[in-house]
């Protein structure tokens, strides 16, 4: 059978259908060589390549509430940084929650999870991205998934850490290092506004911000769609998953259980229609 491996994207609270990707793909019986991920794919991946079951993902994805990881610096401390015009302050979030939820990770140590696990985060202190194969595995996956302005960055030797899909939104080439596969499925949730054929951005005023955050998104596609085709260059064969799942918020989690079935159920269509893995 040709070596696999796996990718989970960026995607903001992506897991879900990250999570019923995996399951989908588990039930075909693969066995992937390894797995990667960044920000919400990060997590799911951790899951994946530390051994933890379907159910127990379930249990942990549908019982999750805001109040889990949301925890925001007390007022005055935010009205103190809004009087500074938020100079010194860096994040909304501590990240303490996000990091007793991964506590529930069955392995501590990436060198430690039976399948290989590659997981990327940006760090700002070296200005580069960060391939982390070894080490604690919820710091990694802790700073990975520091979404900017959101978290405040996570610390790790003396580094500052955010969000690891603002450089790579799914780390292709990290994980063909690692693993050297012959061939990668990818689970790939698009970033705002850049589902395919969607249009609806057009259609509304712009703002700075929007044209901003679009732009962003546009460089994060490019790149990606460049180590995809680096690697269809190499030999290796990739196939893109996009289920199409809806999208789910802090705000939205009751949507996960759908979405973590579309997912499912597109996934299962894909690998069937592509035949064997």
């Amino acid at each position: 059978m040709a070596r696999l491996g796996v990718v989970f994207s960026s995607g903001f609270f992506g897991f879900f259908a990250h999570a019923g990707f995996l399951s989908a793909l588990r039930e075909t019986g693969a066995a992937p060589d390894g797995y990667a991920g960044a920000s919400s794919g990060a997590i799911v991946a951790a899951m994946a390549a530390s051994g933890m079951g379907d159910q127990t993902i379930r249990e942990i994805l549908f019982s999750l509430k805001k109040s889990d990881f949301w925890d925001p610096d007390p007022l005055p401390k935010l009205l103190k940084g809004a009087f500074r015009r938020f100079r010194g302050y860096t994040g909304y979030l501590r990240g303490e929650g996000f990091a007793r939820l991964l506590e529930e990770l069955p392995v501590k140590h990436m060198e430690d999870c039976p399948v290989p696990l590659v997981v990327v985060a940006t760090n700002l202190t070296l200005r580069r991205e960060e391939v982390f194969t070894r080490g604690s595995l919820i710091k990694a996956v802790q700073a990975s998934g520091a979404v900017p302005m959101l978290f405040k960055p996570a610390e790790i030797e003396g580094s500052m850490y955010v969000d690891g899909g603002v450089v790579d939104k799914a780390p292709l080439l990290a994980l063909a290092e690692r693993i050297r596969p012959e061939k990668m499925i990818v689970h790939f949730v698009p970033s705002g506004g850049m589902a395919r054929g969607e249009r609806d951005f057009l259609r509304r005023p712009m703002t700075p911000c929007h044209i901003q955050h679009l732009a962003i998104n546009v460089g994060r596609q490019v790149a990606y769609e460049r180590q995809r085709e680096m690697l269809r260059e190499r030999g290796i064969e990739v196939l893109e998953v996009v289920t199409d799942a809806p999208p789910v918020g802090p705000n939205s989690l009751e949507k996960g259980f759908t979405a973590y079935q579309r997912a499912r159920e597109k996934t299962l269509e894909i690998l069937e229609r592509e035949g064997s893995l």
